[in-house]
């Protein structure tokens, strides 16, 4: 149910996205010079923007420290593991494996999803919040703290519940692209995902403008409908440069492990093999948060202001926020935060 309530009415625009796609020619890959030139093209007026505005820098870096201390969450059901159990994997009958590895996964499993379910409220405030200083700023009204969180508020449940659809689509695709046996992840799996990231790209812009899902769905499709190469130029050049430094820090790993995880022996072994990737991991997850993603939320949040009329849903916003200023900065405003 959760997940069709967010699916349903996005995958109708995924489609349309998908065909379109397959009309125009246009093919998404993740090393294009026209992906790369999109994206970095719009670094000069977002720079701009994150310098006037420097509660973008304060809504990234706390994006930065939920996603690292997630990934440290993750880790510790590892550690809950008993080293018995991981022996059996290695050293059991085949039967044993079996049952033992089945376990391990479901746990891990839902274990993962509370993460990101837990994590996805946070990261979902802040990047709405940080696409409420694109739609101020673009309705000439004056960019605080308080008013953008305020703004990101009004629409939570909505952006928090796509931020867990999206995140989970996320860390699966990750999982599956990693090296290993058996890897049945295949070229309509990309092609699914990639048309699934490009319909979705103006999303969290307008369900911050109040936007239903159905809706939302269809006011990021129009992105893609108004202007194809700077939609998929935008979305792939992000990509390009996650990719890049997924590459880095999985080598990075590798280097890091091979150094300092010789000893990783005794108890709880698994649990600190993968403690010890938290040092790459966290400088990984900085360089996205913090250097990256920004730049992507904000070159989508200004592309989709030029398309669609965000005042009205700002001057509503606005209107609330005598309330909102007075309960931010209170103690019931931090503990809900």
């Amino acid at each position: 149910m959760f997940f069709s309530t967010v699916r349903a009415p996005l995958n109708e625009s995924r489609d349309k996205a998908r065909d379109f796609m397959a009309q125009q020619g246009l093919k998404p890959r993740v090393l294009s010079p026209k992906g790369l030139g999109a994206f970095f093209g719009s670094i000069p007026d977002v720079a701009k923007l994150i310098a006037d505005e420097p509660e973008i820098l304060f809504f990234a870096i706390v994006q930065w420290l939920v996603i690292w201390l997630a990934y440290l969450a993750w880790t510790q059901m590892l550690h809950w593991i008993p080293d018995q159990v991981w022996d059996t994997i290695r050293n059991g009958s085949q039967d044993d494996r079996k049952g033992a590895f089945t376990l391990i996964n479901l746990a891990l499993l839902a274990w993962s999803f509370l993460i990101v379910c837990v994590a996805s409220y946070p990261v979902g405030i802040c990047n709405a919040a940080m696409v409420a200083v694109n739609d101020l700023r673009k309705s000439g009204e004056k960019v605080t703290l308080a008013r953008c969180i305020a703004i990101a508020d009004r629409h939570l449940h909505k952006i928090w519940m796509f931020t867990v659809v999206d995140s989970w689509i996320t860390v699966r695709a990750i999982l599956d692209r990693l090296p290993k046996k058996n890897n049945h992840h295949n070229a309509l799996d990309e092609l699914l995902y990639y048309a699934w990231k490009i319909t979705t790209m103006g999303v969290v812009p307008a369900l911050v403008n109040g936007r239903n899902f159905l809706a939302a769905g269809r006011d990021s499709f129009q992105l893609l409908t108004a202007q194809p190469a700077r939609a998929v130029g935008l979305r792939m050049g992000y990509s390009a440069v996650c990719w890049a430094i997924g590459v880095a820090t999985y080598i990075a790993a590798i280097v890091v492990y091979a150094k300092f995880g010789s000893g990783l022996h005794g108890a709880n072994y698994v649990y600190n093999a993968y403690f010890l990737m938290a040092a790459p991991t966290f400088v990984a997850i900085g360089l996205v948060a913090v250097l990256v993603r920004p730049f992507f939320l904000l070159a989508v949040a200004k592309f989709y202001t030029e398309l669609v009329d965000v005042k009205p849903e700002i001057e509503q916003d606005i209107a609330t926020l005598p309330r909102w200023e007075g309960f931010v900065f209170s103690w019931e405003g931090i503990v809900f935060l």
